[in-house]
């Protein structure tokens, strides 16, 4: 028995048609009219745009009968690309016939490795807890008290995708971009670099979205506009730019504390293919600001600060990982001139990032930001 989810049939659709995988739809058993006026059931349609794939699972006894009545059905449709996905060894007949009517053979586990579907931080015992990174298309959040690394961990999350040919982009809310990139300027995880030769993108919100804010908790404006335009402006910049990775430090002054507000905001930002990253403070839970967003994210990963021989250590912990195995067992770390370092690492004494620069890093407020018509301005 084939099992696939959404995300191997859009690897598929990329890897066989080059379909734009943040367009792409897949619904199973969806039924199709034909030209004849007959409707046809396939296994999966994937579509992207005007354009589709109508999808066959193979079993264990098909034949070039099922392969002819297949194409017959998909030509009917108005469906010239077609894939056969099979885990078994395909007759010669079947695979001759295949070829013949243009048929894609694929099988789903030459696609779906242990590291096909999984953002990699680039921290090794971090990256196993989390059985191989995280799984792109969903929003996961970083919380912790001020300092305790969360731009750091997140700056080196965006740094090592770009390093492996992952487009990043890095949202400011609280912090002047040319601020925040002087200043990881001074960590060796290859942030600047990368910045440099726009591998990651860096943007900050605009007065827009701080005066849509107001007018909503003021009961001037309807809270799913706002959304709406939030989340399809951040997708057009994904899209334009082939962003893979995105981070939004923080993520606070996008939400209004209500539970509707962060659970639509939070769910219309998931895109497939794209893995986001939202950093959050403690306040109202210890898990987050207003007590809502570690609800409505598929994994949480807390940083703390911890006593160890008299030393101020830090601490990761992943508190919750939906569809995933996980490893809830905390790690030490520091924050060294290499960035996050875990304690297992370090043979010898390092200095600490500096108190100023790791404050900088993690957060400066800008007092009179620019105004402009935008959603998110670009530091370019």
């Amino acid at each position: 028995m084939i099992k696939l989810d959404d995300d191997i049939l859009a690897q598929i659709a990329l890897q066989k048609f080059q379909f734009d995988i943040h367009k792409v739809k897949v619904v199973g058993g969806m039924a199709v009219q034909g030209a004849s006026g007959l409707s046809y059931k396939f296994d999966y349609i994937i579509a992207s745009g005007e354009d589709k794939i109508a999808v066959k699972l193979a079993n264990s006894d098909i034949t070039t009968n099922d392969i002819m009545v297949f194409n017959s059905q998909a030509t009917d449709a108005g469906i010239a690309r077609k894939i056969l996905i099979s885990e078994i060894e395909l007759g010669e007949y079947v695979k001759k016939m295949c070829n013949i009517y243009g048929i894609i053979i694929s099988d789903p586990r030459e696609i779906a490795t242990p590291d096909a579907f999984r953002a990699r931080f680039g921290i090794p015992i971090l990256d196993a807890k989390l059985s191989g990174g995280l799984r792109p298309g969903y929003v996961y959040m970083i919380s912790g008290k001020p300092g305790v690394g969360k731009t750091t961990l997140s700056s080196t999350f965006l740094s090592y995708g770009a390093s492996i040919g992952e487009k990043g982009l890095m949202i400011l809310t609280d912090t002047f971009p040319d601020q925040f990139i002087d200043n990881i300027r001074t960590m060796n995880i290859g942030f600047a670099e990368a910045y440099k030769d726009r591998k990651i993108e860096v943007m900050e919100i605009s007065d827009q979205i701080r005066s849509m804010k107001s007018d909503i908790s003021q009961g001037k404006a309807d809270s799913r506009k706002f959304i709406t335009k939030l989340v399809t402006e951040l997708k057009k910049i994904i899209i334009s730019k082939d962003i893979k990775r995105v981070v939004i430090d923080p993520i606070t002054l996008l939400i209004i504390p209500d539970d509707d507000f962060v659970n639509l905001l939070l769910n219309s930002m998931a895109i497939k293919g794209v893995t986001i990253l939202i950093t959050s403070g403690l306040r109202n839970s210890n898990l987050s600001i207003f007590g809502i967003e570690e609800y409505y994210t598929t994994g949480i990963i807390k940083l703390e600060y911890r006593p160890q021989n008299d030393i101020s250590t830090r601490t990761g912990s992943i508190i919750k990982m939906r569809g995933t195995a996980f490893d809830p067992n905390p790690f030490d770390f520091k924050i060294t001139a290499d960035g996050i370092v875990p304690l297992s690492n370090i043979k010898m004494p390092e200095p600490e990032a500096t108190k100023s620069n790791q404050e900088a890093i993690e957060g400066n407020s800008p007092e009179n930001p620019t105004s402009d018509d935008s959603l998110f301005r670009s530091t370019r």
